[in-house]
Parts: C-alpha cells; structure tokens; sequence
C-alpha cells in the first residue's frame, strides 16, 4: 500500500533536513507553498509538520513559521498517527456501542481517534464537520442523521477529496465511501423466518427517519413476500413511529396509542418485524395493551437488539445482528486506505446474521 500523503511530505522534508538542504536555523516554505509543492492539502501539510515538530526536527513559533532546529531526530517517535474525527448520532447497547467497539479496537497503533455525537441534529452535525475540519482532522467518519439532508460541509470534504466514510447510510449521488450492513438482506431475513414459522400476514413496523437503511429493509421485507408466494399488502406497514426518532414531537404514549389502533385495524396480522430495536419494544407494548402475548399469540422480529447475555429476566428478542464490530473496523480501514489513496471511493457492505430468541413462535393453528 502506498504511504500517506502526509508521510510523504514528512520524509521529504526530513531527508531535506538532514541532507542539509534545509539548515538549522532555516525557516521552511509557507505551508500554502508546500502544499503547492507536494501537491497536497495544507491539513496534510500541518499533519506532517506536527510529525517534524514531534520527532525534534522544527519548532513552529507564533508569527515566524516553522523554523529547523536540529539535522536530526530528538525523539524516538519521527511518526505520529493519523487523527481521524467520528460522527455519530447517537449510540446505545442495542445498535452503536459495539460498532465503536470495533472501530477504537482497530485504531490501536494505527490512530488517534476523536468521537462526537450529533443526536441527528443537523446545525450540530454542520457545527462538528467543521470544528473537525479545524482542527485539522486527517479523515472523517460520518454517521448522518438522515439520508434526504446533506450538510455543506460534506460537500466541501468531498470536493477536496478528504478522507471520508459514511456509516449505515448511503448518500445518493455523492462519490463517497460507504460502509453499511446489508439491510435488504436483515429486511428478508426477518420476513423469511416469521413464513417459515407458519405466519402469513406479517406487519412491518418502523420508525418515521428519513433514512435509506430502513429503505432498504422495507426492500426486503417485500421481496422475502415475492419469494415466499405471498401478496403484500401496504395496509399491513405502520411506518410512523415518532418517539424514536432525534427530538421527537411526539411522546412515548403517544406512539403506543397509535400502534394500538394500528393492531385493532389489522386483526389478521400474527407476525411482526420491527425496523429497530426501541421500535419492537413498543410494538410489544401495544399487543400486550390488547391482550395479546409475545410469543403466544404474536411473534415479532426485531432489526438490532442488545445483549442480555448476563440479564436472564428480560425476554430475548428474535432479531437480525450486524457484524457491529466488523462495521467499525471496515470503517477505519476505509478511512486509512484513502489517507494512501487520496480519492478512492469504496462501497463495504456486511452480512447479518439471525438470532433466535423468545419472541416468536410457530403459528397457531
């Protein structure tokens, strides 16, 4: 793999200092100049300056530049990691916590990671591309609040071809690198279990994001009808879940109200899939609201859960497991690889896995 830009601008300007090209005492070019030079942003440029500066070579002085101060090194360290900012909405134990897992894991030794969280709000994900860009940020990984809004920030990223990756979502018609799960593929394997189980009308349930990895289930959960000879019926969708998602305007309540009548509408529904995992916990408080158990008498399947491994008093949904932490790995290793390859645009996609637990069952006769 070819090394980063900003290594690149690191070891020609140390070979230039200790070949004595560069004397102590000089003062280097601007950095607007070096990074004409190199060809290269000026973050890169401060990247690599802050290595010479780490490893002993320069001092950056306040209104001078950066000035040489030694033909060799002083320290042991003459690289220093990337810094790479991450993004997300939010994170919990049923999706989030095990993908940063993943991804803190994968930057051992490999870089210095900074988290932030936007809770979906879009002037504070405006507010923190740039605060990353300030400072200087080697790579970004984002995890958008929604598909239908893109920050102006992230149009500047892509037009100067920074180190960027968009987490579960796809940015449609922007060159960006993407790691996801395959989503139309969870949406199929809920639907499909719930058919072998017996069940002939399903429910989809989700929440009201405007996001395209519950598109994508939607996708799936239709074609798993087609491939099971069964009719779709819209009617059978509630796709309206409020409380779920960043700052709702609607409550709790308000939700399980609505799902209720949702129940009452469609009597003939024994199985459910739940877009997410808060989704699938209010489903399951609706039915009850009617009498009706999980799994006796309604299954459900839920996208995403958590792990009550050491908790064995809490029902275990049945659900569709991304590789969580595979997603965080793929999404560094997407980031580094365009620090080498500035430009290169990748599309990673997982596969998921079903997990059976106690909230579904065959049909009753």
């Amino acid at each position: 793999m070819n090394a980063p830009l900003y290594a690149r601008v690191f070891d020609g300007l140390r070979e230039r200092i200790e070949r004595g090209d560069l004397g102590v005492g000089t003062r280097l070019p601007r950095q607007n100049d070096l990074a004409t030079e190199f060809g290269v942003s000026v973050i890169t440029v401060k990247h690599a300056l802050g290595m010479l500066q780490e490893a002993g070579y320069i001092e950056r002085r306040p209104r001078i530049g950066s000035v040489v101060t030694s033909a060799t090194a002083t320290t042991g360290r003459t690289r220093a990691l990337p810094t790479i900012g991450c993004i997300v909405t939010n994170f919990d134990d049923s999706f989030g916590t095990r993908m940063l897992h993943g991804l803190l894991d994968a930057a051992v030794g490999r870089a210095d990671v900074v988290l932030s969280r936007s809770e979906g709000r879009h002037d504070r994900e405006q507010q923190l591309l740039d605060q990353y860009r300030q400072l200087g940020a080697d790579g970004l990984i984002l995890l958008p609040g929604s598909s239908g809004w893109i920050p102006p920030a992230l149009f500047d990223l892509v037009h100067r071809q920074h180190p960027l990756v968009v987490l579960d979502r796809d940015l449609v018609g922007l060159p960006i690198s993407t790691v996801s799960s395959d989503n139309v593929e969870a949406g199929g394997l809920a639907a499909e279990h719930l058919f072998q189980l017996g069940h002939r009308a399903i429910g989809l349930v989700t929440s009201a994001g405007e996001v395209t990895s519950l598109d994508d289930r939607h996708t799936g959960f239709v074609y798993a009808h087609a491939a099971h000879g069964h009719p779709y019926d819209a009617r059978h969708e509630f796709r309206d879940v409020r409380s779920t998602v960043p700052h709702p305007e609607v409550s709790v309540d308000d939700d399980v109200a609505a799902l209720t009548e949702y129940l009452r509408a469609n009597p003939e529904l024994t199985g459910f899939v739940g877009g997410e995992y808060s989704v699938s916990l209010l489903l399951r408080r609706a039915c009850l609201r009617l009498g009706r158990r999980v799994p006796e008498d309604v299954s459900i399947v839920s996208l995403d859960a958590p792990d009550h491994t050491y908790d064995d008093a809490v029902q275990s949904f049945t659900h569709v497991a991304q590789d969580e932490h595979g997603l965080g790995r793929a999404a560094l290793d997407a980031v580094l690889a365009q620090l080498a390859a500035p430009g290169s645009v990748a599309k990673t996609v997982l596969p998921t896995t079903l997990v059976v637990g106690e909230t579904t069952a065959p049909v009753r006769p």
